[in-house]
């Protein structure tokens, strides 16, 4: 008899795992139930998955990462011996319906490309115990971003190679329908090649978006999903995007590459947000003047960074390729890294740090103050426009409108309270049924001003809206208790008396 092997009707003594179907324990070492193969979990006060097999089929090595919505583990088949990267949903989030639309989202989205600059989904499951889990490609790289922060920018050669291949990975996404919605340099991972080049791996379409699909929007009025940094001016203003949207996306990440920099130099990413609303993209020259930069170079950037999706580039293909011939032709140069003193930074995305590990879920929320700010020089920009002499030519050049120089007074006294708190309320409601952005719609509400009785009960709905989200079924029936007696004169009336009624009986 082999005493090595535990008996499996006898506990271990060093006993960590158990076979969910028959309850024998064995050690940590131990995989499958020797007496009906199940696959064995941790004993109940297990805290992690290292060592565990997820789906009856995948061996968890190590933890990669962890974010906003889960971890990222490597983990190995058990059979084919392939290494995957595994992500797990968050056991918090199984009963958040919106995640759980966003993970089958994840995997039913990047399942459909096929491309060797993509990185590959292999699975999607659930186990018996609620895990829910999605099987990719492992990426053994290091993000882009990272590479940025730690050596400043790219020679231009190897910036061309980068944006040529991420470029054709977007592009078949784009041939399928798909639009990627959060390129970023944290986004795109380098795999060291034999002869010491660069494969690119595009991650991420966790809030990836059919093009055409009208049925199943994700960004909603108020709550713009994306990176700050990289979004396209059409994707921050919330209007319908495209694969268009993308390119503009890439062609921040390549003039990022080239000079360390983005062309909107600003104190913060709400400032840089409105600048892409309101201002024209910064020269390679004037961001980092240590390179003589060509003008074709200059212009394939600044057609990429056009803000009319319909003056950019019209396929990622098309600007890949425009981009590399450019470069191509210019020396093989790097740009000194910028000196703080230079110009001011934009502050950079979080960085990922490990292949594969999932970016937290707030830096993909664009705050309700940049939000409110947008709402401000959108409603500004659009008075002008309606002012505006109808003598001159409508083609007529006029210089741009500069947030830096709008008297916020004057903006404000143009747009009816009404108005003005209408929108804000409606932004507000938007996050606060999220309970991602539920907080911050909380404390946003309270600089809000409530200058009549439907401005009251708005900011109760509100109020009502985030204490669901956040698991507060009190707080937010006292929201509504608070303004039940004055909601007869106000156009939620029925509204408030159905939630009270339905959900605050007691």
């Amino acid at each position: 008899m082999d005493v090595s092997r535990p008996n499996p009707r006898t506990p271990h003594p060093s006993a960590e795992k158990v076979c969910p179907r028959c309850g024998t324990q064995y050690p940590a070492i131990a995989r499958f139930c020797e007496t009906d193969g199940t696959a064995l979990r941790f004993a109940a006060g297990g805290n992690d998955l290292e060592g565990s097999i997820v789906g009856d089929r995948y061996l968890i090595l190590k933890k990669l990462g962890e974010g906003g919505m889960g971890r990222v583990y490597l983990a190995e088949h058990v059979k084919m011996g392939r290494k995957s990267a595994l992500k797990v949903l968050h056991p918090g989030m199984v009963k958040d319906l919106n995640a759980i639309t966003r993970f089958n989202r994840e995997a039913a989205n990047a399942s459909r490309i096929s491309h060797p600059n993509v990185a590959a989904v292999y699975d999607f499951g659930e186990t018996t115990d609620g895990l829910i889990y999605l099987a990719m490609e492992y990426v053994d790289g290091e993000s882009l971003g990272s590479v940025i922060e730690r050596n400043g920018p790219l020679s231009a050669r190897r910036a061309a190679e980068i944006v040529r291949q991420t470029a054709d990975g977007l592009a078949v996404a784009h041939e399928v329908g798909l639009v990627h919605r959060d390129l970023k340099p944290d986004n795109v991972l380098l795999v060291l090649t034999r002869d010491g080049g660069d494969l690119v791996k595009v991650v991420d379409f966790g809030i990836a978006k059919a093009a055409d699909d009208e049925s199943e929007k994700m960004t909603k009025t108020g709550h713009v999903i994306g990176t700050p940094d990289y979004m396209s001016p059409e994707q921050f203003a919330g209007d319908t995007v495209d694969g268009r949207s993308d390119i503009y996306s890439l062609g921040l990440v390549a003039f990022n590459m080239l000079t360390g920099r983005l062309p909107f130099l600003s104190g913060s990413a709400r400032e840089s947000l409105i600048m892409r609303l309101t201002d024209t993209p910064l020269s390679l020259q004037r961001v980092n003047p240590s390179v003589e930069w060509p003008k074709d170079v200059q212009e394939v950037i600044g057609k990429a960074l056009a803000r009319d999706p319909n003056e950019r580039y019209q396929s990622a293909g098309e600007f890949g390729r425009a981009f590399y011939e450019a470069v191509s032709k210019m020396p093989d140069t790097t740009a000194h890294r910028p000196s703080p003193s230079d110009v001011r930074i934009v502050p950079p995305t979080r960085v990922v740090r490990h292949s594969g590990e999932v970016a937290p879920q707030e830096d993909r929320y664009v705050s309700t103050v940049g939000l409110l700010a947008t709402l401000v020089v959108v409603l500004t920009l659009a008075t002008v426009v309606a002012n505006r002499d109808p003598s001159k030519p409508r083609g007529a050049s006029r210089p741009a409108t500069r947030v830096a120089n709008l008297d916020s007074a004057a903006v404000t006294a143009a747009v009816p309270p009404a108005v003005r708190n209408g929108d804000q309320f409606a932004r507000l409601d938007s996050l606060a049924n999220d309970s991602a952005t539920a907080g911050a719609a909380l404390t946003a509400l309270a600089s809000v001003p409530r200058t009549s009785d439907e401005d009251r009960v708005r900011a109760a709905l509100v109020q009502f809206a985030a204490g669901l989200s956040l698991g507060d079924k009190r707080a937010a029936c006292d929201a509504l208790k608070e303004v039940r007696t004055i909601a007869p004169r106000t156009t939620k009336a029925a509204l408030v008396a159905g939630k009270l009624t339905d959900l605050c009986a007691n």
